[in-house]
C-alpha cells in the first residue's frame, strides 16, 4: 500500500502565521504524529504533499524517508492537492491511502484494520471496494463532512458542512478525514470533480458521489475511538488533541509498570522512556531524549529535559535536570539544578538549593546546601559544604577546577578557578582559594579576627 499525507492546506482558522501542522503537541509538529501512524501501518511508500510554508513544513521532517509533492494552489481543496500527488500512484495497482494531516489522533492499527477490511470484504463477499472511509459517530457533528449511505451501507456521496442540506446536517455519522482507494478507480474518477459553487475548491470527498454513480462499490469503517477522527482546525482543537495523546501516553507506561500519581498534571514526551517501576508525581514534566531507570522515584514539579537517570535514583521535589546524566542511586534535590552535560555519580547527593553546570561529579560526593558548582571535577567521596561557589568565569573566559577524592570543601568557601584541590586536602570554612592545595593538605585563607572591646555594644545604640 502506498500513502499520501495532505499537508498544503493554509489552516485559516488557526489564526497563525506558520502552517497549522507545525504546531506542536508534546514537543512535536501536528504531522509528525500522523506520519508516524503511517509509517507504522503497511504503507511502504509515502508522499507528503505540500503547499502553504512548504520549505518550513519539508524541514519539519527532513529526517523522515518521505517525497514531496507541491500543490501551487494551497486553497485549491484537497482533490486538488491530491492530484498534485498523481505521478506517484497513476499507474499503480494496489491500494492508496490518504490522509488529512491535522488528523494526529489517528492509530496505526486503525490504519492496519481498514485494509484488513477491504480484504476481508474481497474474500467473504467477492467484492472490490473502491474506496473505504473512516469514520464515526458524533452527538454534535458540526464542522465535520456528513456521509450519507443507501440501504445496503454504500457510501453515496460525502457532504461537506458548508454544502451540506437542512436533513442532512441531521446525520451523525462523520467524515474521519482518513481514506484507502483503489488507485485505478481513484484515477478515474478524481478528474471528473467539479469546483464547490460555494468555495470554489475541489472537494476529495467528492470522488464518492462519483464512484457511486458509476457503480463502484465504496463502504465505511467505523473508528474504535472517536477521538481519531477528530480534526485539528483551531488553537482550541490543538489543546484537546495534545490532552488526548498525552493521556494515551500515560496510560501506556501505567501499563507497563509505573505508577503516576495523579495523571493529569503529568507531562511526558512521546520520546521518554521508562524502564518500569517508576514513581512519578504530579506536575512532573518529562520531555526530549529522556530515559528514566528502574525504580526511580520523581517528586512533585521536577522537570527533566534530554537527560538519563540510572536505576533507584530519586529526584525530590522541583529539581530541574536538563541535557545530564545520573547515575544509579543518586539523590538529587529538592529545589536542585542541573544543566549543560553534568554527570552525577553513583549514591552522590545534589541537595537543597545547589546548582550544578557542566560538571562531572564523583561516587558518594555530598552536596547538600546552597552551593553553585560549575565547570567542575569532584573526585569521589568528596563533600562540598553550605554556601561553596566555585568561580569559574572571569568575565571573558570559563576556567575549569578540580577536586580530589575524599576532600572537604568547608561552608561559605570560594574556589577561583583555575584550581587544583588535591586528594584528601581540607578546605577551612569561609576561604577564598586561589592556588593549588597539594594532597592531604589544610588550606585556610580567612582574614584575622579582631575584637574591639565595647564596640558593639556602641554600634546597637
Amino acid at each position: 500500500m502506498k500513502a499520501v499525507i495532505l499537508s498544503a492546506g493554509v489552516g485559516s482558522r488557526f489564526r497563525s502565521e506558520k502552517n497549522k501542522v507545525l504546531h506542536t503537541i508534546l514537543g512535536k509538529p501536528m504531522i509528525w504524529y500522523v506520519l508516524q501512524a503511517v509509517k507504522n501501518s503497511s504503507a511502504e511508500n509515502i508522499a507528503i504533499v505540500v503547499g502553504h510554508m512548504a520549505q518550513e513544513v519539508k524541514k519539519a521532517i527532513e529526517s523522515e524517508a518521505v517525497s514531496f509533492y507541491y500543490q501551487s494552489n494551497p486553497k485549491g481543496g484537497t482533490a486538488d492537492a491530491l492530484i498534485a500527488s498523481a505521478d506517484m500512484w497513476r499507474s499503480y495497482d494496489g491500494y492508496l491511502l490518504v490522509i488529512n494531516a491535522d488528523t494526529p489522533l489517528i492509530k496505526s492499527q486503525t490504519l492496519k484494520n481498514m485494509e484488513r477490511f477491504i480484504h476481508m470484504v474481497k474474500e467473504y463477499e467477492n467484492v472490490t471496494l473502491s474506496a473505504v472511509v473512516l469514520t464515526g459517530f458524533l452527538p454534535d457533528p458540526t464542522g465535520y463532512g456528513r456521509v450519507i449511505k443507501d440501504s445496503e451501507g454504500n457510501v453515496i456521496k460525502i457532504t461537506e458542512e458548508k454544502e451540506a442540506s437542512f436533513e442532512e446536517k441531521k446525520v451523525n455519522e462523520v467524515n474521519g478525514g482518513v481514506y484507502i482507494f483503489y488507485a485505478p478507480h481513484l484515477i478515474e474518477c478524481i478528474f471528473h470533480i467539479k469546483p464547490s459553487e460555494k468555495t470554489g475548491e475541489l472537494y476529495l470527498t467528492d470522488v464518492f458521489k462519483i464512484m457511486y454513480q458509476r457503480g463502484y462499490k465504496t463502504r465505511t469503517f467505523m473508528a474504535e475511538d472517536a477521538s481519531e477522527i477528530m480534526g485539528v482546525n483551531t488553537r482550541w482543537d490543538l489543546a484537546i488533541a495534545e490532552n488526548v495523546v498525552r493521556l494515551r501516553i500515560l496510560q501506556y507506561w501505567a501499563e507497563k509498570g509505573n505508577t503516576l500519581h495523579q495523571p493529569e498534571s503529568i507531562w511526558i514526551d512521546p520520546d521518554v522512556v521508562l524502564e518500569g517501576d517508576v514513581e512519578i508525581y504530579s506536575d512532573v514534566t518529562l520531555s526530549g531524549k529522556t530515559k528514566i531507570g528502574r525504580g526511580c522515584v520523581i517528586g512533585r514539579g521536577c522537570v527533566v529535559i534530554n537527560s538519563t537517570l540510572g536505576s533507584g535514583v530519586v529526584l525530590e521535589p522541583y529539581s530541574i535536570i536538563k541535557d545530564s546524566r545520573i547515575m544509579d542511586d543518586a539523590r538529587i534535590g529538592p529545589f536542585a539544578h542541573l544543566r549543560n552535560e553534568c554527570v552525577i555519580g553513583e549514591k552522590s547527593e545534589i541537595g537543597n538549593f545547589v546548582e550544578v553546570k557542566k560538571s562531572a561529579i564523583g561516587k558518594d560526593v555530598k552536596a547538600k546546601h546552597l552551593a553553585y558548582i560549575g565547570d567542575a571535577h569532584i573526585g569521589d567521596g568528596t563533600n562540598i559544604g553550605a554556601g561553596v561557589v566555585f568561580a569559574n568565569f572571569d568575565g571573558k573566559k570559563k576556567y575549569e577546577a578540580h577536586v580530589g577524592s575524599g576532600a572537604f570543601i568547608g561552608s561559605n568557601s570560594l574556589l577561583v578557578a583555575p584550581l587544583k584541590i588535591g586528594d584528601f586536602s581540607y578546605i577551612a570554612g569561609g576561604s577564598v582559594v586561589t592556588k593549588d592545595v597539594p594532597d592531604g593538605d589544610l588550606a585556610i585563607a580567612r582574614p584575622q579576627l579582631r575584637l574591639l572591646k565595647g564596640k558593639g555594644r556602641e554600634k546597637l545604640k
